[in-house]
């Protein structure tokens, strides 16, 4: 059916055929076309080849977003050779989401949503076969719901396209390999900076990348399924607003624009409402992509802003200047282009790409030559403090010599008076056991006799205790074996009695600790020698330190506790200095003899 009425139309159509031959290459069809807009995108080839087409004079025909409209292009090539010849024709748009050929009864289909991934070129394009004399007519139907609607149709020899096609890929080749490069090295300068310049000039760098791989058709021919391409393509906002963020992170730590409060709070306002157009754009839901028109404003601000900042005396804020103004300039081409305005990519390709380029590298020489402002700016503040060190050495220097020698005034005058405080103890302690001994000489009674003797051998455990600290000066700690062997001495001399003493001392304690265990030492060993031995026996005192505990163990071989003794005086004292003083535990096991077992957790 569509055979004949392409037929009919060749019958009934005055048609100017453009005439051609194996030289033509790299030829504009759009002006020698004709076109027909359908604004409502729903007639059919079947009915448009039956509409009044216009005569077209541009050989590039713009009309920015235009969801509800569909281009439909005629024009008839004619060979005037007599042999056959092949063409390419090309539709210079990677970004035309549905391309239809019509011609001989036949259809092609191409763009982003009809992707054919057999072929080898970019950019849509039909290979072409005119037999001699032959004459075709040619409908193309350009669509685009999302991006902008941009036409343009160019005839090529075969031979002259596929080097054409493997130049515009090498610029590609070329854009990406600069890019990658330069994303390498700042990734590089952010690992040894920690700058979150670099880190959001990355982020800006991957935008940037993802940006041209979808804008040069790249990710949609080789990366993407059809799926994924057609979401990609309906979220086209997603990848301007992530472009239009990181520049705008970007600006802000460059420029430290929190200095500029103003300033600061449009691009923080421009930070969430990206992300919002860009979800109220995904296939034009509530906005299309006209709404881009509003990024106008904030480029040119941010231009506005790096000769704000140059004024106020940021000095890379030349480079943003320089680098930033050519890409903004480029970004507002690329807009006037989207929405239909301007359209220069047909004379010159590569422009906004460039732009990018050249901007790219001049923020990596502007992110290199901050460090070296960085460096600088470091070697100063490290001069300046190795001077305040010095000086606040040279201060604190003086003053420890100072306070060093009143402390050693001060620790003199301690320690003498520590001394004395303790010679004036001892001989208090001295008096009072002299006071002891008298009436203990004049004592008949047995029961005194054996009260005053375990009195006196109370005084007499702490006086050897500070006689010790006054002639050792040993400080915190005092030997203990020796105190525990001269107390024990003394509880010997008041008893007739055969005992064999042991020490397995293993630790020294300290004096406030050592005080306690004297007088637990000589109840418990005081004990032993009244009750536990007729004669003869034997008794253990041990110390020992697992970590930070200590135990006092005195073990004897007598008769053992009795109910009476486990009540006694003796006892009692020794259970409120382990329980209240030394804050540890008792324990008495009398089966064969006696062992009594202190633990508690060192203090000092």
């Amino acid at each position: 059916m569509s055979y004949i009425i392409t037929l009919l139309v060749l019958l009934l159509l005055p048609l100017n055929a453009l005439e051609i031959d194996e030289k033509t290459s790299g030829f504009d069809l759009l002006p020698t076309a004709s076109i027909y807009i359908d604004n409502t995108n729903t007639l059919s080839y079947e009915q448009v080849v039956t509409k009044t087409f216009t005569p077209n004079t541009q050989k590039v025909l713009g009309f920015g977003i235009a969801p509800s409209t569909a281009l439909w292009i005629r024009f008839t090539l004619k060979n005037r050779t007599d042999q056959a010849i092949t063409k390419v024709l090309e539709y210079p748009d990677a970004q035309i989401e549905i391309l239809d050929f019509h011609y001989d009864g036949q259809l092609h289909q191409d763009g982003m949503f009809q992707i054919n991934r057999e072929k080898e070129s970019i950019y849509p394009s039909l290979t072409i076969v005119l037999e001699p004399y032959e004459e075709k007519v040619f409908y193309v139907k350009a669509y685009s719901k999302i991006s902008s609607l941009i036409a343009r149709i160019v005839v090529w020899e075969k031979d002259d396209f596929t080097r054409h096609d493997y130049k515009h890929k090498g610029f590609i080749l070329l854009f990406f390999t600069v890019l990658f490069t330069l994303l390498i090295y700042n990734f590089l300068l952010l690992v040894f900076t920690k700058e979150k310049a670099y880190l959001f000039y990355i982020l800006y760098l991957v935008a940037l990348i993802h940006f041209h791989f979808l804008n040069f058709g790249i990710a949609q021919l080789y990366l993407y399924p059809q799926a994924l391409t057609i979401m990609m393509i309906k979220a086209n906002m997603l990848h301007v607003a992530l472009l239009g963020i990181a520049i705008i992170l970007f600006t802000r730590e460059f420029l430290k624009t929190c200095k500029f409060k103003r300033f600061d709070v449009v691009l923080k306002g421009y930070l969430y409402l990206l992300p919002l157009l860009a979800l109220l754009c995904y296939d034009n839901i509530v906005f299309d992509l006209n709404i881009i028109i509003l990024l106008i404003p904030v480029a040119l601000m941010t231009v506005v802003l790096g000769f704000y900042a140059l004024y106020k005396g940021e000095q890379q804020a030349k480079f943003y200047v320089i680098g930033w103004t050519f890409v903004i300039l480029s970004l507002l081409f690329s807009i006037f282009k989207a929405i239909g305005l301007i359209d220069i990519t047909a004379d010159l390709p590569y422009l906004i790409e460039s732009a990018f380029i050249f901007e790219a590298l001049l923020f990596s020489i502007a992110l290199a030559h901050r460090i070296r402002i960085i460096s600088e700016e470091k070697s100063k503040a490290d001069q300046k403090l190795i001077r305040l060190q010095q000086e606040e050495q040279q201060r604190l220097e003086k003053l420890v010599t100072e306070k060093t020698h009143d402390l050693q005034l001060s620790l003199e005058e301690k320690s003498i008076l520590y001394q004395e405080l303790n010679h004036r103890v001892k001989n208090n302690l001295q008096m009072i056991l002299s006071l002891i001994k008298l009436q203990l000489m004049q004592a008949t009674s047995p029961e005194i006799k054996s009260v005053l003797i375990t009195t006196r051998n109370r005084v007499s455990a702490i006086a050897e205790l500070y006689e010790r600290l006054y002639l050792e000066n040993s400080g915190a700690k005092v030997a203990t074996l020796s105190y525990f062997q001269s107390i024990i001495d003394t509880i010997s001399d008041y008893f007739d009695k055969d005992v064999t003493v042991e020490y397995a001392i293993e630790h020294d304690l300290h004096t406030n600790e050592l005080i306690y265990c004297g007088l637990i030492v000589n109840e418990l060993v005081t004990n032993c020698f009244k009750y536990a031995f007729e004669k003869q026996g034997n008794i253990t005192i041990g110390l020992m330190r697992d970590e930070n505990t200590l135990r006092l163990t005195v073990e004897d071989d007598g008769v053992g506790l009795t109910p009476q003794q486990s009540d006694s005086l003796g006892l009692e004292i020794v259970r409120t200095l382990v329980e209240k003083q030394l804050y540890g535990t008792l324990d008495i096991a009398s089966t064969h003899g006696t062992t009594v077992t202190i633990q508690w957790e060192e203090h000092a």
